[in-house]
């Protein structure tokens, strides 16, 4: 009987906790009330947050099992229970303490009983929590969790356990209670909800808000078009602003002049790990048409620039001047050759003023373009980041005449600048060309050759002339001519060639007529020389007396030439007579005639260029103007003879007969 009821009792104990547990009045807002009993071990979450149970779905499921009070162990035991079940009941759902984020223990310790609240303290002792940041979505983009970033965590109704913490190398944040949760690529609200989920169990109905305090800093990789490819590690401004494709292309040196800003690639990875690429068009942003183009980037993003098919030079020119664009300030190493003073490879400096080099700069430094460089189609080639070569047709007269500054580019490390020699040479052209600030410098002296009818044919070394001013002009041709002696009057002015070795190794031939610059003033005709040059001024078949006259005055003839006047004149001899003096001016040079010349016919002896010796007989007047005939030019080294009279050729004969004392002697009557 004792057993039976004794058994009855216990049945009777045990049906009756259950339901003095639930019956036990509580008031609406007490947080007695939405306390679960704590559990013996922490648990782990998954990674994809689960809602919260919502209060229609809790209502309609059956009471989480409760442990046993300590009252109904001591019952067993036959010791005196307490007086109120009821208040021990009570005693065992007060809230279970949350941990703190300063002081949470490892996530494998078993919590076997939860820790009293601690002791709340004051925020004026408590250095200032960073505000929690506000980012812009770019492109519907929130913000994902990872590693390094720090977090606050609000409890509502909980101000005692609000606190920070930051996001493990893992992804996950260590908490008391419930242990790790992992957050990696969460966003703030899905991260709340992941918590929610983990504090579900010890707290009905959490509200837990989750704010990014400092964010982690971004690590990026640039590659293709840019200065410095690689990988970088950006931290977010001072207002939270995520960096943006511009600020990832000024941390990795900006980019190059071949680089397709249209086509600019940004490959970011999703949470489900499925790779995205989006094309960005950097030109629209540069033309300020779509501020949209420059968008946020995020964690592990891969930026990649592009190599442009085809350069276009004024686009260049814009890309070298945006704010995302590559400096050079360092000098560049690049080559020049063709046609230049002194090809070679050269280490180009920057500017005086700090501007980067451009290629007229380089030309400088290589000593000047020639005057037989064609300078409408210069090349500059370039190896891109991608291995292949990339040519920029370039014309440099569209820079001397329209003052197209997109013709005069930056030049990158490596660049090769070719200057192609001008299939025909314009003569015009080559002396605009001579005065361009990236022209050789062809004041210094020039070893030329002169041949054909000069006085002085050979090599020579020509200076260029030295006007009232001082200043020095170019050598041209006429100035060689006048230091080869000037030209005889047997040369050929209109079919004056100029033979010029190009850098290719082949020659050009410049033809120069200056009857063209006697007779309309035509400076082109006079042609710039080039170290090298030879002058070739072949012999006329032709010349009238008229145009002998004028080239006879030209200042590339010689001032004067020999003539040698012997015979009967008065001071026979070699005399100096300036060029084309015709037969009666050496005459008269010589003294005239005395008074035993005959002086109606004289002898003109010539020596030809071909070696032939040519001897004619003229009738002189000297009232007579220049005549071929009677009166023609004579050449340097003509030789004029001047014979006696009949009676002075008698009397000499007469005198040498008599004898040397005779009366008629002494008389000189012969």
């Amino acid at each position: 009987m004792m057993r039976l009821s004794l058994v009855a009792l216990c049945t009777v104990g045990t049906l009756a906790i259950p339901a003095l547990t639930h019956s036990t009045p509580t008031e609406p807002n007490s947080k007695s009330a939405e306390v679960a009993p704590s559990r013996p071990e922490a648990r782990s979450t998954p990674n994809v947050p689960a809602p919260p149970p919502s209060p229609t779905s809790r209502s309609n499921t059956l009471p989480r099992p409760v442990p046993r009070p300590p009252w109904f162990a001591a019952f067993l035991a036959g010791q005196n229970a307490p007086a109120s079940p009821a208040d021990e009941t009570a005693q065992t759902r007060e809230p279970s303490p949350l941990p703190s984020f300063d002081d949470a223990p490892p996530a494998d310790r078993e919590v076997s009983t939860p820790p009293p609240s601690p002791t709340p303290v004051s925020t004026k002792s408590q250095p200032k929590s960073p505000t929690p940041v506000a980012f812009n979505a770019a492109r519907g983009e929130e913000y994902r969790l990872g590693a390094g970033d720090r977090l606050k965590i609000d409890f509502l109704n909980f101000p005692e356990y609000t606190g920070e913490t930051q996001v493990l190398v893992d992804g996950s944040v260590n908490l008391t209670l419930v242990g790790q949760v992992n957050l990696a690529n969460l966003t703030l609200e899905q991260a709340a909800a992941a918590l929610q989920n983990a504090y579900s169990y010890y707290v009905r109905r959490p509200s837990i808000t989750v704010s990014l305090l400092v964010p982690r800093p971004l690590r990026l990789a640039v590659s293709g078009e840019v200065n410095n490819p690689g990988t970088y590690t950006i931290s977010l401004t001072e207002n939270a602003q995520f960096p943006t494709v511009t600020d990832a292309i000024e941390q990795a040196g900006g980019v190059t002049q071949s680089a397709d800003l249209r086509r600019v690639k940004v490959r970011r990875t999703d949470p489900g790990g499925r790779a995205r690429v989006l094309t960005v068009n950097l030109w629209d942003l540069l033309q300020g048409n779509d501020l949209s183009q420059n968008i946020a980037l995020r964690d592990g993003d891969t930026l990649s620039i592009p190599t442009a098919t085809q350069v276009n030079l004024n686009e260049a020119s814009q890309v070298a001047s945006a704010s995302f664009a590559a400096e050079y300030t360092q000098p560049l190493n690049v080559v020049v050759v063709g046609e230049v003073a002194r090809p070679g490879s050269y280490t180009v400096d920057v500017s005086g003023n700090g501007e980067q080099p451009r290629l007229t700069r380089a030309l400088e430094v290589a000593g000047g373009v020639t005057p037989t460089a064609n300078i409408s189609q210069v090349e500059v080639r370039r190896f891109t980041r991608s291995g292949q070569s990339q040519t920029l047709n370039i014309d440099l007269w569209r820079l001397l005449r329209e003052g197209d500054r997109s013709q005069d580019p930056l030049l990158q490390p490596g660049d090769t600048i070719i200057i192609p020699t001008a299939t025909e040479i314009d003569t015009t052209q080559a002396q605009n060309l001579a005065a361009a600030s990236f022209a050789a410098d062809l004041t210094q002296p020039l070893n030329v050759a002169v041949v054909g009818e000069v006085a002085r044919p050979g090599p020579h070394i020509v200076n260029g002339e030295t006007d009232n001013t001082g200043k020095e002009s170019l050598p041209t041709v006429t100035r060689a001519i006048q230091v080869a002696g000037g030209i005889t009057q047997l040369a050929d002015v209109r079919n004056i060639t100029v033979r010029r070795i190009t850098r290719e190794g082949t020659e050009r031939t410049i033809d120069v007529d200056l009857w063209e610059l006697l007779q309309g003033g035509d400076l082109q005709q006079d042609v710039l020389l080039q170290p090298g040059d030879t002058i070739v001024i072949p012999t006329a078949t032709a010349l009238t007396p008229t145009e002998a006259a004028e080239i006879a005055s030209a200042s590339f003839s010689p001032d004067a030439m020999p003539v040698n006047v012997i015979g009967e004149v008065g001071q026979p001899g070699t005399v100096e007579v300036p060029p084309n003096t015709p037969l009666n001016q050496a005459i008269m040079a010589a003294g005239g005639f005395n008074n035993r010349a005959k002086k109606g016919k004289v002898e003109l002896v010539r020596l030809n260029p071909d070696g032939t010796v040519e001897r004619r007989e003229i009738e002189v007047d000297l009232s007579a103007g220049i005549d071929d005939q009677n009166n023609p030019s004579l050449r340097p080294n003509d030789v004029i003879l001047v014979g006696r009279s009949g009676l002075s050729s008698f009397t000499d004969t007469v005198e040498q007969l008599l004898p040397p004392f005779s009366i008629l002697r002494i008389l000189n009557i012969f």
